[in-house]
């Protein structure tokens, strides 16, 4: 057999496994990844999630309806104060809060269990609220708002922790999904 009928089989045998590569990938779900360009050092793609790294995960379902506020915050009001009144107003007893917006100033604290205290981070500047979590439980019947807070600052640093103030300059979006009010569930 001449070189270049070695070489035209060898091909076709190639050939023929990667369509037989690819109908498997096709027929399992899988689609055969685009190539795609290096990356600089310290860059990554995102990996595949691996299934079943949770084991002691526990995951209760609620079959209730929840309320949904959405507030609307301008220049000037301080978030913890407008979404406390809310709670009291509505005698929200459970719920969470996700959010974003702009500030003026902020003040965070971090927990130190050691003191009971707060160690204070002061943010005095104009800053990017760019995560907003909390809660509302109830503490002795009263509504309590708990948020924790990261904003970023112009050069792209953070700061981050428990919100004690957080006034807005010029907006704040917040939903509030209330899960309990007045002690019922909805």
């Amino acid at each position: 057999m001449s070189g270049t009928t070695s070489i035209r089989r060898f091909r076709t045998i190639i050939l023929a496994a990667c369509a037989a590569l690819g109908a498997a990938q096709v027929a399992s779900g899988q689609a055969a990844a685009p190539a795609q360009a290096p990356l600089p050092d310290g860059y990554m793609r995102a990996p595949t999630v691996q299934a079943g790294l949770a084991p002691n995960m526990r995951a209760t379902e609620t079959t209730t309806t929840a309320h949904v506020f959405d507030v609307a915050f301008t220049t000037g009001d301080e978030i913890l104060s407008g979404l406390t009144d809310l709670a009291k107003k509505h005698n929200i007893t459970s719920g969470y809060i996700t959010g974003l917006g702009g500030l003026s100033t902020a003040l965070l604290g971090f927990g130190d269990p050691a003191l009971g205290a707060f160690r204070r981070i002061a943010v005095d500047e104009k800053c990017e609220l760019v995560a907003l979590t909390g809660h509302i439980t109830s503490r002795d019947g009263v509504p309590t708002v708990h948020l924790h807070a990261v904003v970023a600052l112009k050069d792209g640093s953070t700061r981050a922790g428990h919100v004690f103030e957080a006034h807005v300059a010029p907006v704040g979006e917040i939903s509030v999904v209330a899960t309990s009010i007045g002690g019922a569930a909805h």
